[in-house]
Parts: C-alpha cells; sequence; structure tokens
C-alpha cells in the first residue's frame, strides 16, 4: 500500500473515531484506558483528561454483580469478543445503560494485547420501554392496575388458590351516587374524587389483594387467601364503611358509599370474565337492596350450571353438524398494496341463531376438551385452505388463533404431527399460530418448548398477538420464540385521540424492530390510522379499511376489486426517509386536531363534556415538537416557528372546544375560519420541507 493511501486510511479512521456516534473506550493488557473518543465523553460526562489512566470499572454502577463481569472476562478470553447489556453510572451519579461490545485486538507492529470496547447508550429506550410498560398496566388517573394488568394478576391469584386450597373472591364495586358528583361539581372534582377512592381501597387491602379500575367509577378486587365467607364478609363491610365517609372536593363535603357484588372461587368455575359478571349481576341485587351493602352470587340458587352443561352439549353437536365456519380477513403492506396473507377467525352458523361471533360461544369452552376439538378443527381447515392456495401457486399466509390451554394440552405436538401428515404436499412456512400475549404465560416453560419445537420440527411460526398488554411484554419477545408481534387492536383504534395509546403503538413498533421481528397492526379502521402506522414504520396491518373478515369463497372477488388507497401509496417512496416520514407525521397529527374539533359542532352535550381539553404536552403535535429537536428534522430557526405558530393554534383550539362545552357553539364557529387559516400557515412551513426533500430524491 502506498504511502498516500496510508495517510489517507488513516485521516479516515481519525475522523471516523470523532464523528461516529457511538462510544468507543480502548484499553490496554492492563484494562487502563488509553483513549476514548468524544461521544463516550458525551455518554459519561468525563471529560477524556478524567478517563484516560483509569480503568472502566471505576463507572461501574454496582447494578452487575462480580459473577457477570468474571463471565464477561471469560468470553473475552476464550472467544476474543464480547457483547452485552451494562448499566454504568455518569459523572454527575445519575445511572445510564449500554449496549457494550468489547473486541481483543493485538497491534500487528508491535504484537501489543488492547480491547477496544464500543459503547451504544440505550438509556432513552429503557425508559421509553419502562413508560410502555406502565401506560399498559396501570390506569393513569388512579394508578391502578388496569383491565390487562387484571387478566395477570387474577391468572396468579387462581393459581395461588389451587396450590394452598384456600378461597378467592372476586369482586365488583361501583359506587353509590356517583353521578350526581360528576353533573353538579364537574369532571374534574370527580376525578379527585375517584383518586381518593382508589387511596382508600388500596389502604384497606392486604399487600397481595389486588384492586383494578374496571371502568368508570366500576373497580374489580382480588381477595385472596380466604378461609371462609365469613373473613371475605368482615373485610368487606370495613370497607363499605371507610368508602361511606366523608370526602373533602375542591373545599365540599361529599357524601357517598359504595355497594359490591362478590362470587367465590372455587365454588364458582371459569374464566376471570365469567366471575365477575357474576360478581356484577349480585352488586344490582346489593343496590336493589339499599346500596352501601354486600351480596354474594350464590352459585346453588343459580340455574347458570344446567344452563351451561346445554350451551356445552349445542357446541359439541355443532361440531359434528359441521356448523362452524372459517372466516378470513386479509393482512396487507399498505406500501405494496400486497396481500401478505390472511387471519382464520372462526364463526358459528347456528340453526336459530344466525351468525354467531367468537365471543358468544369461546368463553364456554374455555378449558375444557371441546375447546381442543374445535382448535383442531380449526388447524385442519385452516391447512386445506393452504393446500388450495399452493395449488394455485399463491404464496399466501394463513394465520389462526390458538389458546394456551391447547398449546399445553397433553400430546398436543402428536396431534399436530397427525394432522400434518393428512396434507403431505402444504409447505409449512406460510402456516402461523397466533397466541394473545396475556394468555400465553401462564406456563411461559412449557409454551417456549411448544413455541420452538413448532417452529424446528414443523417450520411453522409463531405470533404473539395483543401485543402490549401482557404485563413484561419486553421479556415475552426475549423468551418466545416468535416470529412478529400484532399490536392490540385497542390501542391502534385510540391512537388518533389518545396520545397515550399512540405512544404505545410508536413503542412497540420500535421495540420490534430492535428485535427483528415483524410488526403488524390490527384495527386500521380509517385511512389516518395506516398514515401513521406507515410513518411511524408499520407496513403490515389488518382492519375493517381493507376488509372485514370473509368466507373463503368471497376471496377471489375482493383480491380483483381492492385497490390500495393513494393516500398510503405516496410512502412507497418515502417509507426509508426518516425526516420525511416524520415531519409527514406532523401534518397528519395537526390535520386530526382540525378535524376532532369540527366534531365538536356535531356531538350532543353529554358527549361534549367528556371532551378532553389537553395541554399542549398531551397533544400528539405537542409530544412531536419535544422530539423533534433530537431529531434534527428541520434547522433550528424553522423549528422555533414552528412551535411557535403551533403553540398558538393549540391555544385558540383550546378557547374554541371550551366555548363549545359552555354551550357557546356559535361564538365557537366564529374561531374556525382563524384556526384554518393558522393550520394552512403550518401546513405549507412543513410541506414546504417535505417538497424540498422530494426535489433532492
Amino acid at each position: 500500500m502506498s504511502a498516500l493511501l496510508k495517510y489517507q486510511r488513516l485521516s479516515l479512521l481519525e475522523m471516523l473515531f470523532d464523528r461516529i456516534r457511538e462510544g468507543i473506550i480502548i484499553t490496554n493488557a492492563d484494562n487502563i484506558i488509553v483513549d476514548v473518543n468524544d461521544t463516550l465523553s458525551e455518554i459519561t460526562g468525563y471529560d477524556r483528561d478524567e478517563l484516560i489512566g483509569k480503568k472502566p470499572d471505576f463507572l461501574s454502577s454496582g447494578k452487575q454483580n462480580k459473577e457477570f463481569y468474571k463471565t464477561m472476562w471469560q468470553n473475552l478470553s476464550a472467544n476474543g469478543f464480547w457483547r452485552g447489556e451494562v448499566w454504568n453510572r455518569k459523572k454527575d451519579g445519575s445511572f445510564y445503560a449500554e449496549i457494550l461490545t468489547i473486541h481483543r485486538t493485538i497491534d500487528p507492529r508491535t504484537g501489543e494485547l488492547f480491547y477496544l470496547g464500543l459503547v451504544s447508550d440505550i438509556t432513552m429506550f429503557k425508559q421509553h420501554q419502562a413508560e410502555l410498560e406502565r401506560l399498559a398496566h396501570y390506569d393513569a388517573l388512579t394508578a391502578l392496575p388496569n383491565r390487562n394488568l387484571l387478566v395477570d394478576r387474577f391468572e396468579q391469584a387462581i393459581a395461588h388458590s389451587n396450590r394452598t386450597q384456600t378461597l378467592l373472591a372476586v369482586c365488583f364495586l361501583d359506587l353509590d351516587n356517583f353521578k350526581p358528583v360528576n353533573d353538579e361539581l364537574g369532571h374534574n372534582a370527580g376525578d379527585e374524587l375517584l383518586i381518593e377512592v382508589a387511596q382508600r381501597i388500596k389502604a384497606m387491602l392486604r399487600q397481595d389483594d389486588t384492586v383494578s379500575r374496571y371502568g368508570g367509577d366500576e373497580f374489580v378486587i382480588l381477595l385472596g387467601e380466604m378461609s371462609n365467607r365469613q373473613d371475605c364478609e368482615l373485610l368487606l363491610h370495613r370497607l363499605t364503611e371507610e368508602l361511606s365517609r366523608p370526602y373533602l372536593i375542591e373545599n365540599k363535603t361529599i357524601r357517598i358509599s359504595a355497594s359490591i357484588g362478590y362470587t367465590v372461587y372455587p365454588f364458582d368455575h371459569g374464566s376471570m370474565q365469567t366471575l365477575i359478571e357474576h360478581a356484577d349481576q349480585t352488586l344490582y341485587k346489593a343496590k336493589l337492596d339499599g346500596k352501601k351493602t354486600f351480596r354474594m352470587y350464590e352459585t346453588g340458587n343459580e340455574g347458570w350450571q344446567d344452563e351451561r352443561s346445554e350451551q356445552l352439549y349445542a357446541i359439541r353437536r355443532a361440531l359434528s353438524e359441521n356448523e362452524f365456519r372459517l372466516y378470513l380477513q386479509p393482512k396487507i403492506n399498505m406500501c405494496s398494496g400486497e396481500v401478505v396473507g390472511y387471519e382464520a377467525l372462526v364463526r358459528w352458523q347456528h340453526p336459530d341463531n344466525g351468525l354467531m361471533f367468537p365471543q358468544q360461544f369461546l368463553p364456554l369452552i374455555n378449558g375444557t376438551s371441546l375447546e381442543i376439538q374445535l382448535g383442531e378443527w380449526v388447524i385442519r381447515q385452516a391447512l386445506h385452505h393452504l393446500q388450495q392456495w399452493q395449488s394455485q401457486s399463491k404464496q399466501w399466509q394463513i394465520s389462526i388463533n390458538l389458546s394456551a390451554y391447547h398449546l399445553s394440552s397433553n400430546g398436543f405436538l402428536q396431534r399436530l404431527a397427525q394432522i400434518i401428515t393428512e396434507f403431505p404436499v402444504v409447505d409449512l412456512q406460510y402456516f402461523q399460530f397466533e397466541i394473545l400475549e396475556s394468555h400465553a404465560l401462564d406456563d411461559l416453560s412449557l409454551i417456549v418448548d411448544v413455541v420452538r419445537h413448532c417452529r424446528d420440527e414443523f417450520t411453522i411460526r409463531t405470533v404473539l398477538d395483543d401485543f402490549g398488554t401482557g404485563y413484561s411484554s419486553l421479556s415475552h419477545i426475549r423468551t418466545l420464540p416468535v416470529s412478529a408481534v400484532k399490536i392490540d387492536q385497542t390501542f391502534v383504534r385510540n391512537m388518533l385521540v389518545d396520545v397515550d395509546d399512540c405512544k404505545i403503538v410508536e413503542g412497540v413498533i420500535a421495540l420490534a424492530r430492535s428485535f427483528d421481528l415483524e410488526v403488524i397492526a390490527e384495527g386500521v379502521e380509517s385511512l389516518h390510522h395506516g398514515q401513521i402506522l406507515l410513518s411511524m414504520g408499520c407496513e403490515l396491518a389488518q382492519g375493517y379499511v381493507i376488509a372485514k373478515p370473509m368466507p373463503a369463497a368471497e376471496l377471489e372477488q375482493w383480491n380483483q376489486q381492492f385497490v390500495l388507497p393513494e393516500a398510503w401509496l405516496r410512502y412507497r417512496n418515502h417509507r426509508h426517509h426518516m425526516k420525511w416520514t416524520q415531519l409527514n407525521l406532523f401534518c397528519l397529527y395537526l390535520e386530526l386536531s382540525l378535524e376532532n374539533l369540527e366534531q365538536c359542532f356535531k356531538v350532543d352535550s353529554e358527549v361534549l363534556n367528556r371532551w378532553p381539553v389537553m395541554s399542549i404536552k398531551q397533544s400528539h403535535c405537542g409530544v412531536w415538537l419535544e422530539r423533534s429537536e433530537n431529531l434534527q428534522l428541520m434547522e433550528t430557526e424553522c423549528l422555533q416557528a414552528l412551535n411557535q405558530k403551533y403553540r398558538s393554534f393549540h391555544h385558540l383550539l383550546t378557547m374554541t372546544i371550551k366555548l363549545c362545552q359552555a354551550g357557546k357553539k356559535q361564538n365557537a364557529r366564529y374561531n374556525l375560519h382563524s384556526l384554518k387559516i393558522r393550520y394552512q400557515d403550518i401546513y405549507h412551513l412543513v410541506e414546504s420541507k417535505l417538497l424540498g426533500m422530494q426535489s433532492l430524491e
């Protein structure tokens, strides 16, 4: 190599060392720091001179034990390479998380040993994940577990009850006379009251009990370790007395009470939803008996067990009479318009009741042999469709929903292998199982083995459905050998109006990407849903705006008629341009805020009074602006102008909503013209940046 080439190469390496956005740390054979780059100084807060000459362990946070570092050095010694996640401490004492990659290297000229460390700061990612977990599992107002987390707690409580042979009480609590508080004092007072109620309930319960806000002024309570009915009713009596004590809200004394219905496991069997429904039924008896009281669900006095037996018989007969149908919902790539596959959804063509949906019959067979029989019928039907498609050279995937109970049942893999032999020419790499995250974790070790066996032996891939609703989503995708995740449709549907759900969707997409998993959004019900998902980097989707589930006989006609919306097609050439997609995302959020305002003029006063009046930091555009500075999407002056223009727009928007809520819709309409002018001003500013990017392509 010529001297000039060597010089150029050295110059390039020096430039990379200085400019790379990963921290670089070099130590000698004695593990003494001999050089670092500027990025490492930025990450740690230490100047270069403060780092050189020291051992890297002076940055240690203490979060990793000696065994961790012993294993790290053993791997370095054996392989010359180590990569892992490490928590360290900055100069200011704060902790930061990093992905650390260490290479052992020898200088070919001198034979001297060095260690080269590459550091990627993932602290923001960790914080975002923690926020994702919190938003997904705790009620924003009361900080109590929400319905998603309640599912986890219920399963744990049932398992504990079975293990210890103790009783579990499932209680449904509703506040008496709560509505007048909202009507007379306003929703802020109502919210403060709910917070106080939640605190009182939590203070009355034992450490292992659970209280969840179920919705509005309804709460579900799980009381475990009960020996008898008297123990339970003693606690509920104290609870109703505590909740009936006066509340001081906004300098006003408020008196309410609570009524409770409860049922007791194992005397009352069934899913969590079934037990809650029984407790809810009994709650109304308590209300009729004068409120501020509680009643127990009497299984012996109800006909529900006999009724359930009749329903199970009807489902068993439906299987033998071939009354079940598979409906198929398309999954598409929103950039290319390509149909990538279909989700198979079971329906019951009842001879008397017509077409019945899964929620009308699947809860009845949870945990029974019928659940397994119906699951095997679905597997056969799906493979039959796959066989037909492949004979026509159609490379479509088909996915089916399997319950955790079915997956973990004895002999599942053997029965699956037998069914597969009935379809010897089917390429199983196009066959997928979908398992609910919230249900798949009753026996995680067993589920992991089954999913891995399906992948390795049968080439059947598994998708984690309703992702984000489980209690520990990050650990689930690290443990379960899944190939894709589906964002829970509740988050997708609500993301246009709820900025927290929008954050969850964005976080799930980023999380899936970091683990090299496909991400699919379900619940896509409008063009705006698709545009926002595409801007966030999610291209695969299903939902009513694409197609409703349909019989297999209708697929051909739908495929011939389906045309990818122009609003989605424009992303085809821009989806890899982060600045373009992010700026476009702001435009979408801005458009949504104006559309939501126009809805204010169309709804009745009761709905309007519940309309959220958000601060700028709670708005989609406000959150976007807060992040945009770090992303360097536009020049500082331009960003400041955008920030100022949006603040003015948001202030007028908020005032207009308040006028509507005050019944002054005519005055509010006067603001619409000004708002649309400000909207156009902001839109043109961002649009000019988008057009500028297109001209550079």
